[in-house]
């Protein structure tokens, strides 16, 4: 079988080992071209390598959306690497395709509710690259990859909490630090224990990598997503904010047990988890039918290229261009399409026409008059070019229209117009409407710049705090979001801004110290919770110990540290 591959494909070799032939299309690319033309790679392929499938694989960096895929005659799929960061436009580019495979087990049902057939492809080691050298165990703990606190916030919390008790090694964080697949191999052949950090509930490659090299795997517990791929206990150990340091020093300290783990983990790594046997089963998947040639969903392929490009994801001209190709194509198939129009008008914006923007919101509202979202777009344009009270009339039809939001809510935001349409506090109140409508962030979405194209709560609460970066209800409100979203981490910073402003502020000291114990800031966040308590004698400490993560062997061991005189002094908290 002759595969025609866009983007970086891990199992090219492997699946050329089993005498398929894979043929990179970017190799038939123009160099100035900003996109693979797939019609010009047809062009020049002899007859011997005409495909008998195309794979688009999406990967980290620029995206390659190749054009002319929507004119293929032949079978298209598409592979998800990373759905757990870019789900939001996977399931709309998926529309394009006749078949999905995607890396993680939970991202399925989305895929599915597409109407597109997929199949969970996990990622898999490459044995010829990354296996057990045989050296001497001389690192305790080991990890590669990005530790940055700007931008992988909890791994750094998790690398911090075990440095505080172990030796702990890390590559990959800084530059003059880095390091190869081959290399890094070797490094985990000397590691008696590699930690993973999982990003968003994720099963990533360092879990495959490190299993292959004969360390035990510390690994965070991703529920569903491991399952059926190994068994915590019997291949690696999972952990949790609540026994990441008991898990670490129990293994450190019991040989036996960590040999005999890291021996089945590697075990089942060789039988089932290399490159090889993942090929296979790519292959089999195509072997079992099912599925059919698809027409392209020319809305979702519009929005899709819409959103990279304004996110800064996609180049911004090409980009354009195809975004309105495809929603002119919608149009065409559905003239009553108002999300067609909307997105058009965003594209107009982006190309610096405010007039044709304005005319397509209002076509989109004409169609579907009750679309908050339409009606609130349409009065930050207006507010753009200075129309206050249009832009004023605008806006609160966008409030009426926010059926899920409560009143009190709408009411609050309405009192603000149209004097104050700038504040910090519209811009609180709308991140307020917008997450009551169930519209509250997608995970590794960049949030959008300004104001004209907020799509999610989290992206009002931040302009808010960019008008006024002390403003307490924008610093709690997406302090809160964030934790509900599981990004405890990121929630400690904005309730940690709000604790540093009124230090003697119990909610603020008890909101900090409950997500610092689920970030894996078991100190810090006693701390806080018994300075929580002294502020508000009232508050019940072991009521709000109760179920969250801290291990009774961390409680003890912690309360004796922190001494009175350190809690009453206190006045700056910790980075």
């Amino acid at each position: 079988m002759n595969l025609l591959v866009v983007g970086g494909f891990f199992l090219a070799e492997a699946l050329e080992m089993l005498g398929h032939r894979v043929i990179n299309a970017a190799e038939f690319a123009s160099p100035a071209a900003d996109e693979v033309d797939l019609a010009v790679v047809l062009e020049q392929l002899p007859a011997a390598d005409r495909p008998d499938l195309v794979l688009v694989v999406e990967n980290l960096g620029p995206r390659r959306l190749p054009l002319n895929l929507e004119n293929l005659k032949v079978p298209r799929t598409f592979y998800a690497l990373d759905p757990h960061l870019n789900l939001h436009w996977h399931q709309k580019y998926a529309s394009a395709f006749d078949l999905v495979f995607t890396t993680q087990q939970s991202s399925m049902s989305a895929f599915k509710a597409k109407g597109r057939p997929v199949h969970w492809l996990p990622w898999a080691v490459n044995l010829g690259v990354v296996f057990d050298h045989a050296l001497p165990r001389t690192h305790e703990i080991a990890f590669v990859g990005r530790a940055d606190p700007r931008l992988r916030r909890k791994r750094h919390c998790i690398l911090e909490a075990l440095k505080s008790r172990f030796p702990v090694r890390v590559w990959g964080d800084r530059a003059g630090n880095q390091v190869d697949q081959q290399e890094m191999g070797r490094i985990y052949s000397q590691a008696r224990v590699v930690v993973n950090e999982s990003i968003q509930g994720e099963v990533n490659l360092r879990v495959f990598e490190a299993l292959a090299a004969g360390a035990l795997l510390l690994t965070e517990d991703v529920g569903p997503n491991l399952l059926g791929l190994f068994t915590p206990g019997r291949h690696l150990i999972t952990y949790g904010p609540q026994d990441l340091l008991e898990k670490a020093a129990y293994y450190l300290s019991h040989e036996e047990e960590r040999l005999a783990i890291a021996a089945k983990g590697r075990e089942r790594v060789l039988a089932r988890h290399h490159t090889l046997a993942r090929a296979r089963q790519f292959l089999e998947y195509l072997g079992e039918g099912g599925w059919s040639r698809q027409a392209p969903d020319h809305l979702q392929l519009g929005q899709t290229l819409l959103h990279l490009s304004f996110r800064g994801l996609y180049p911004v001209q090409p980009g354009l261009e195809r975004t309105g190709f495809h929603l002119r194509k919608a149009l065409e198939e559905h003239p009553g399409c108002a999300a067609a129009y909307l997105a058009l008008g965003q594209a107009a914006l982006m190309a610096h026409d405010p007039g044709g923007a304005l005319a397509a919101y209002d076509q989109a509202l004409a169609l579907a008059p009750g679309d908050f979202h339409a009606h609130l777009l349409r009065g930050h344009l207006l507010r753009h070019q200075g129309c206050l009270r249009g832009a004023a009339a605008a806006l609160r039809q966008g409030l009426k229209h926010a059926a899920q939001a409560p009143y009190q809510l709408r009411r609050a935001a309405r009192a603000l117009l149209p004097g104050g349409m700038d504040t910090a506090a519209f811009f609180t109140g709308l991140g307020g409407i917008y997450e009551a409508q169930g519209l509250t962030l997608e995970p590794g979405y960049p949030p959008a710049p300004e104001p004209r194209f907020f799509a999610y709560a989290v992206e009002y609460y931040l302009h808010a705090l960019k008008l006024d970066p002390l403003y307490v209800p924008a610093l709690k409100a997406l302090g809160l979001l964030l934790e509900r979203h599981g990004l405890p981490c990121e929630a400690a910073l904005h309730f940690e801004r709000w604790a540093q402003m009124v230090p003697e502020n119990p909610e603020a000291r008890r909101l900090l110290g409950r997500v610092q114990l689920q970030g894996y800031q078991p100190r810090e966040g006693l701390k806080n919770l018994l300075m929580a308590q002294i502020l508000e004698p009232r508050m019940d400490l072991m009521e709000s110990l109760r179920g969250l993560p801290l291990a009774p062997g961390t409680l003890q061991t912690l309360l004796p540290q922190i001494t009175p005189e350190e809690l009453w002094t206190s006045q700056a908290l910790p980075c």
